[in-house]
């Protein structure tokens, strides 16, 4: 992802919003719990889930457990309050010193390194939020390995559903 793909997703991240009709969508696909989790989401990670549900949908996905794991699946960041700082710096870091971003984030602490362990572990906190909110299996799975290279899944079904979901979440 180059810098101007960056700097439009910041962009668009200032002006996120979910229109009374997107936000009754989701509703509809997550159980009680699920929804105050999302609700727990930054405006930007909600618009961020909401776009990459809405295109899994346009691509055909209609499974209620992929398009909630969708809406959800960076939920594992939002109580680590990471601020625009964190993100910048997670996300240079992503593409210019990644061996770096593990050394910060490697270990769990209480101090100004959190926010970058929560980063890199953020797929396991998701998963086990959704699931303690009732999610069902799939959406918990897909949660925990949004970022699990796809080609280590060896069911072909979950491995393509995988690889359609990272595309589309690293394209929103």
């Amino acid at each position: 992802m180059g810098a101007v793909y960056r700097v439009s997703q910041f962009l668009r991240a200032l002006g996120a919003r979910l229109t009374p009709a997107e936000r009754q969508w989701a509703y509809s696909l997550l159980t009680p719990a699920a929804a105050e989790l999302f609700e727990g989401l930054p405006r930007q990670d909600q618009r961020h889930g909401m776009d990459v549900a809405l295109a899994l949908r346009d691509a055909g996905i209609t499974e209620p457990a992929v398009l909630a794991a969708a809406l959800l699946h960076d939920a594992g960041k939002a109580r680590s309050h990471l601020t625009l700082f964190h993100r910048t710096a997670v996300v240079l870091l992503q593409v210019g010193q990644p061996a770096l971003l593990h050394a910060l984030g490697g270990e769990e602490r209480q101090d100004w390194r959190r926010p970058f362990w929560v980063h890199l572990h953020h797929p396991e906190i998701g998963a086990e939020l959704a699931e303690a909110a009732g999610c069902a299996e799939l959406t918990v799975w897909l949660i925990r390995h949004h970022h699990q290279p796809a080609e280590e899944i060896t069911d072909a079904h979950r491995r393509a559903l995988l690889e359609l979901f990272q595309d589309l979440d690293n394209s929103h």
